[in-house]
């Protein structure tokens, strides 16, 4: 099997000049723990829940670029199932970015390919709670 019938297509990206709140802002409308960075039609990087988590201060301050991590791990759409997977655990990361000719196609997540997550991340919202009554 073919990472294109896996990938999530035409992925929502952010650019690296962006805030935090406007990237957070996409994760939670989209339901997306994770985002390519794209600049100029470049991918440069991507940014994850996990990312914005240690800038949780200071989202509306905060620029993409400076939580991203840059030059992400890519592979082709036409790449297998088994090579991404290998990618994943090698990497020890959740996503990679389906890149064909240059241009962004999809993203494939570990999610997608029925493995764990490396790093476990408890629902996050960035947005003060309210606590229940124990």
């Amino acid at each position: 099997m073919l990472i294109q019938d896996w990938m999530i297509k035409d992925p929502m990206t952010v650019e690296p000049r962006d805030t935090l709140a406007v990237a957070s802002a996409k994760m939670h409308a989209g339901g997306y723990r994770r985002l390519p960075v794209v600049d100029a039609h470049k991918v440069v990087g991507i940014l994850s829940e996990y990312d914005l988590k240690n800038y949780a201060h200071c989202l509306d301050s905060t620029l993409v670029h400076t939580a991203m991590t840059g030059s992400p791990v890519t592979v082709s759409s036409s790449d297998s199932l088994e090579h991404a997977a290998g990618l994943l655990r090698k990497h020890n990361i959740g996503a990679l970015v389906v890149v064909d000719h240059g241009r962004l196609v999809g993203i494939v997540t570990a999610k997608d390919l029925s493995m764990p997550e490396p790093r476990p991340l408890a629902e996050w919202d960035p947005r003060p709670r309210r606590k229940t009554p124990a």
